[in-house]
């Protein structure tokens, strides 16, 4: 739950970091004090207590918020296990100087999707370990490497199942390999003619060969007739726990009960009637009161929380249309 990382804090931490919510446990009710008290013997030191308690947290609201709209959620995946790259024998590349592969623009920024990537092929004239790396063309940014064993004139093929996540913009993704003094079978993107063999679209992506020659960005990108022997498995799916993060602040205060109830839940669990380790006395039925008060607020404010979420209107989402009444006059 990355996107929930530093939305609630600690003050007085030897790392101590502005929340992004500006929302502190002390806040509700819990002090650094507390957590130095209640933590279990376990956990190395109380940032690592705080980090694995909140996650965990976080976690459980995701889930939570999940399940209450479980009902109103549509088929998972949009676009099922199509490829991209289809090898044509009859035909080889000529030798390669750049990196070279496929490009995929996914233009829908209108919903919460991700695409997946299940599956990368390579049909080359080499043998030996090629390194096929995934890159976000915005960004210049590696999503992922992966090593394929080939063997020359061998479909060689890996299993990746490597999700990303569009977060509600557009993608320009770029998947392809050291194409220097490397030949290949010649492959075009799509074979039929309902995309033509330069480029194919769909509502959600356009994808075509490409060729990259420094830099991995969009102005050093040129387009190919093929894909320099690579072919792939990709799909694209709803991805509602995107939808759930962009409402991360408004979790905040939820988030920080939540973490407030397991904290002082582990005190119960580990510590109740006894001494802490920082010879903090703790008395047990003052705890259960806090306990079941932070359990108490936990539920009141994620309950608000879940009345008021508005569900997207788009294909991912079962939305009730607001109805309207028609009278008809004589």
């Amino acid at each position: 739950m990355e996107c929930f990382d530093d939305l609630v804090g600690v003050r007085g931490l030897c790392n101590e970091t502005t929340p992004k919510s500006e929302i502190y446990l002390d806040d509700v009710g819990l002090t650094k004090q507390d957590l130095l008290a209640f933590i279990p013997p376990q956990y190395s030191n109380l940032e690592d207590y705080f980090s694995k308690r909140s996650q965990f947290a976080y976690k459980t609201i995701a889930t939570e918020i999940y399940n209450h709209f479980r009902s109103k959620y549509l088929a998972y995946s949009l676009i099922d296990s199509h490829r991209l790259g289809y090898f044509n024998q009859s035909l080889t590349t000529n030798l390669g100087a750049n990196f070279r592969g496929i490009n995929m623009q996914f233009t829908q920024s209108g919903g919460f999707y991700s695409f997946t990537i299940s599956e990368i092929n390579l049909y080359l004239n080499y043998t030996g370990d090629v390194d096929v790396v995934i890159y976000d063309l915005y960004q210049n940014k590696l999503l992922h490497t992966v090593t394929v064993p080939c063997v020359s004139g061998k479909i060689s093929t890996a299993y990746i199942h490597k999700q990303f996540e569009s977060q509600k913009r557009p993608a320009n993704i770029f998947i392809g390999y050291n194409s220097d003094g490397i030949t290949a079978i010649n492959t075009p993107i799509k074979s039929g003619l309902c995309c033509g063999k330069t480029s194919c679209d769909n509502s959600y992506m356009t994808a075509q060969g490409a060729e990259i020659d420094g830099t991995f960005i969009t102005s050093n990108m040129d387009t190919i007739n093929q894909t320099a022997g690579v072919s792939l498995v990709y799909s694209v799916e709803c991805d509602h726990l995107s939808w759930i993060c962009s409402h991360g602040k408004a979790l905040s205060i939820p988030a920080a009960y939540k973490i407030a109830e397991i904290v002082t839940t582990d005190a119960l669990l580990h510590n109740g009637g006894e001494r802490a380790s920082n010879s903090h006395t703790i008395d047990k039925d003052e705890l259960e009161k806090r306990a079941l008060f932070f359990s108490r607020k936990y539920n009141e404010t994620v309950g608000n929380l879940l009345s008021n979420m508005q569900l997207p209107s788009n294909k991912c989402f079962q939305c009730n249309s607001p109805s309207r009444t028609v009278i008809a006059l004589p």
